[in-house]
């Protein structure tokens, strides 16, 4: 996993000066989170968001489409993941035009990859006391990325802490040849931590990323779309343009990108409705 970074996301060098607008808005509508606190630089897929940008309030609809596009319990690292996917599946059709008609500003279109960045687990500090087997089963279809925790030894007492849910487990645990037992992680038990108590620390911050699988893939995505019903089109794809157009790109082209980039403007466009009309 990479490391931690206390520099933030650069800003594009243009402040926002028309109304309504503002850089990366595509892609900030679509991520639909507060702006006020900017991610780390290191942060998996961590693009500008406008500091004074803050979410709008959806309606039951394309909740409903939300979900399916990103996952029932989708974290800011699932979020950024998918959205990489996404506007470059916008960005390759001709149909971009609408992205960069909201703001020509835009940061995301760099080289960066994610399919190679270093998923998995890391824990500070790095003194070799724990051992890990087994998979936190993140990066499946409910769009949660990341998680971490907080482990702490104490006589034979080893106590574990989900940061995100605080959830808390504490176990009284054999040792053998200064080894602990292998204890579940909390919330994730498909993940087993081992503490060696002969060297390192009592307490130690564990970080994890899971490899984003099969059912987060656009593809699967949008089978989830198609599922979402009539009434969550309606919201989706008012009966006036350009929601029309995007509609017959959904329905109606041949192409992957070009039916998926219908979805995809027509939730920018409704969000961007909803922020600056409120209905």
């Amino acid at each position: 996993m990479a490391g931690s970074s206390s520099s933030s996301v650069v800003a594009p060098p243009i402040a926002p000066t028309v109304a309504n607008h503002m850089p990366n808005q595509g892609r900030t509508l679509l991520l639909n989170m507060s702006g006020a606190v900017q991610p780390t630089a290191s942060f998996i897929g961590a693009e500008y968001v406008p500091p004074y940008f803050r979410p709008v309030t959806l309606t039951s609809g394309l909740l409903n489409v939300r979900r399916a596009l990103f996952g029932s319990n989708a974290d800011a690292a699932g979020m950024n993941y998918t959205l990489w996917q996404y506007m470059r599946i916008v960005h390759s059709t001709e149909y971009a035009a609408y992205v960069t008609a909201l703001d020509p500003r835009i940061t995301y279109l760099t080289s960066e990859s994610l399919v190679d960045y270093p998923y998995g687990g890391s824990y500070t500090p790095v003194d070799g006391a724990l051992r890990f087997v087994g998979d936190p089963e993140l990066g499946n279809a409910d769009g949660k990325l990341m998680t971490s925790w907080n482990v702490s030894f104490a006589g034979s007492t080893v106590t574990i802490q989900n940061l995100q849910s605080t959830n808390e487990t504490s176990t009284v645990t054999t040792i053998t040849n200064g080894l602990t037992e292998f204890i579940p992680m909390v919330d994730h038990p498909g993940l087993k931590v081992q503490v060696n108590t002969v060297i390192g620390g009592s307490t130690w911050l564990v970080d994890y990323i899971g490899k984003p699988q099969a059912s987060m893939d656009p593809i699967n995505r949008a089978a989830q779309v198609s599922s979402v019903g009539v009434a969550a089109f309606e919201e989706l794809f008012p009966r006036r343009d350009p929601y029309i157009l995007f509609r017959k790109l959904w329905e109606q082209h041949t192409e992957f990108t070009y039916k998926l980039s219908g979805v995809l403007l027509a939730m920018m466009y409704r969000t961007n409705e909803l922020r600056i009309n409120g209905n």
